[in-house]
C-alpha cells in the first residue's frame, strides 16, 4: 500500500507541475488609433469659358453699343466639411487678337462663391462664379476679330 500512496502522490505532483507549466499570465494594452482629415478644396469643372458679349450671342460684341460686354462662368468646387475656401481670381485678363496684329483688350474679372465646404461627396458641390466685364470704351475702337486670353483661378483651403 505504501507504494500505491507514493505512486498516487507522485502522479498528483506531476499533474500539478504540468498544469503550472501550461498556465498563462493575462495582459492587455490600450492602442491609440489616429486619423486626421485635412482641409482640401478642389475644382470639378473642366475647361470653363467666359464669353464676353453685349449682344447676348456667344462672344459677340457690338462696338457701336454703349453697353459693356459681360459674361460669366459657374465653376464647381468642393471642400472638406467645414473648410473655408480662399479663391484667387486676377483683377484683369488680357485678351489678344492674333489675326489683328496682336491687338489687345483688358476686361476686369470678379468672382463670387457659395461658401464653405460641406464635404467631398458628389452631392456637396459649391459654385464659384467668375465674371468678366469689358467697358464700351475698351472695344469702341477695337480692331474687328476674335480675341482670346486666359486667367489662372486657384483655390486653397
Amino acid at each position: 500500500m505504501n507504494a500505491r500512496i507514493v505512486r498516487n502522490a507522485l502522479a498528483a505532483t506531476m499533474l500539478t507541475t504540468m498544469a503550472a507549466m501550461t498556465a498563462h499570465a493575462a495582459d492587455s494594452l490600450s492602442v491609440t488609433v489616429n486619423a486626421t482629415v485635412v482641409g482640401v478644396c478642389k475644382f470639378f469643372t473642366s475647361a470653363p469659358v467666359v464669353n464676353l458679349t453685349n449682344t447676348g450671342t456667344g462672344s459677340n460684341i457690338d462696338p457701336s453699343s454703349a453697353t459693356s460686354a459681360t459674361g460669366n462662368v459657374a465653376i464647381s468646387y468642393r471642400c472638406s466639411n467645414g473648410t473655408t475656401p480662399a479663391f484667387t481670381v486676377p483683377a484683369t485678363a488680357t485678351v489678344t487678337c492674333a489675326a489683328c496684329s496682336g491687338a489687345i483688350m483688358t476686361p476686369t474679372m470678379t468672382s463670387s462663391n457659395t461658401g464653405a465646404g460641406t464635404g467631398m461627396g458628389s452631392a456637396q458641390g459649391k459654385t464659384l462664379t467668375v465674371t468678366g466685364t469689358l467697358l464700351a470704351t475698351a472695344f469702341a475702337d477695337a480692331v474687328a476679330g476674335a480675341y482670346i486670353g486666359s486667367v489662372t483661378v486657384s483655390v486653397t483651403p
